[in-house]
């Protein structure tokens, strides 16, 4: 029948695919890819190159990868160009294509030592400074990818990232500015999936952050375009309260962790009360869940940060909207919870 013909082609093709990738020499293999790639980059279909070449990286030996990896380098500046150059306008086949670039290049890095992985980050990282801001969306999907990898690896990479992040977080924040870094085309979904991006890169980078990465002046520099997220209604209201939930909230949170310091504790719980009296309804609410995160997160190190919050909470147990009223209600609760003592004392 047809359909046992299409599955025998399929078995067939996929073990040329595996035959290719595991037996041609990679002086061979390497510069027909990218005569591959050049020719079918306006079709737009890329799997099976990238599939290719990503078991091709997993057959290589260290010293082989090490004499190609000028080569793969080049290969890949052009590859991870695929959103800007071809893509533009159709996001969802940008992160198709762009995912299966992202997981070969992944493979090579995962074999590289810290030594040779050190210059191929600094020439991405150079490579998004151009006028193309696509490249932006690419370059910080890819540093989730890797940091999800490389863990506390990452993080020594990480310095030169916080002035960026903090410039991302600035200007793709609605309530900050008007001039956002993309203004045409899709323009306010690609603004959404960049900041998305940066903040789960600080999330990662405070989660296996063991060295002290957050020194003062990094923590300054991130603190206050972190927090002021909370007011930047950016692609409207539900996805707001995404971004908010799944993104913004757990960001912070594991940011205080890395803080590991008193008075930073402080400035942080203090910026975030500052935001529960603004007067969108749902900035005070989203405030509260950062709250929440806050104290679940120091949990009994909340303790020295009360006398402070507890005037905040009091005005909010008046507050106009029922759903903030409400989330004090939790926050005391859950604040009780950790550090296992009633409030009323506070009051």
């Amino acid at each position: 029948t047809g359909s046992a013909l299409l599955c025998i082609l399929c078995l067939r093709l996929s073990s040329l695919r595996n035959t290719l990738a595991a037996n041609l020499p990679p002086r061979v293999l390497l510069p027909t890819i990218s005569k591959c790639y050049s020719c079918m980059v306006e079709d737009r279909k890329l799997a099976a190159l990238m599939s290719i070449l990503q078991e091709h990286i997993g057959h290589m030996e260290r010293e082989q990868l090490s004499a190609h990896q000028s080569e793969l380098t080049t290969f890949f500046l052009t590859s991870l160009d695929f959103r800007a150059e071809h893509c533009q306008g159709d996001l969802e086949k940008a992160w198709q294509v762009e995912g299966g670039v992202i997981d070969c290049l992944i493979a090579m890095v995962m074999k590289l030592s810290e030594v040779t992985f050190r210059p191929l980050f600094f020439k991405l990282f150079d490579w998004t400074k151009s006028d193309s801001k696509d490249r932006l969306l690419t370059f910080y999907r890819l540093c989730n990818r890797i940091a999800e990898r490389l863990k506390g690896l990452f993080v020594l990479f990480a310095g030169n990232l916080v002035k960026p992040l903090a410039d991302v977080l600035r200007q793709t924040n609605s309530a900050k500015t008007d001039e956002l870094i993309f203004d045409s085309d899709r323009s306010e979904e690609k603004n959404c999936l960049l900041l998305r991006s940066v903040l789960d890169v600080l999330q990662k980078i405070s989660l296996y952050d063991t060295q002290r990465f957050l020194s003062r002046e990094r923590a300054d520099a991130l603190l206050g375009p972190l927090v002021d997220q909370l007011e930047n209604s950016l692609g409207g209201q539900q996805v707001y309260q995404n971004r908010v939930v799944q993104h913004l909230v757990p960001c912070v949170g594991q940011f205080a962790v890395a803080l590991a310091d008193d008075s930073q504790w402080k400035t942080l719980n203090y910026q975030i009360l500052l935001k529960t009296r603004h007067s969108d309804s749902k900035v005070r609410f989203s405030s509260l869940l950062m709250l929440m995160e806050l104290a679940s997160r120091l949990k009994e190190n909340y303790v020295v940060l009360l006398p402070e919050t507890i005037p905040f909470l009091a005005e909010l147990m008046e507050d106009e909207c029922e759903e903030v009223e409400q989330q004090v209600q939790k926050v005391i609760q859950e604040m009780e919870n950790i550090l296992g003592e009633p409030l009323q004392s506070y009051f």
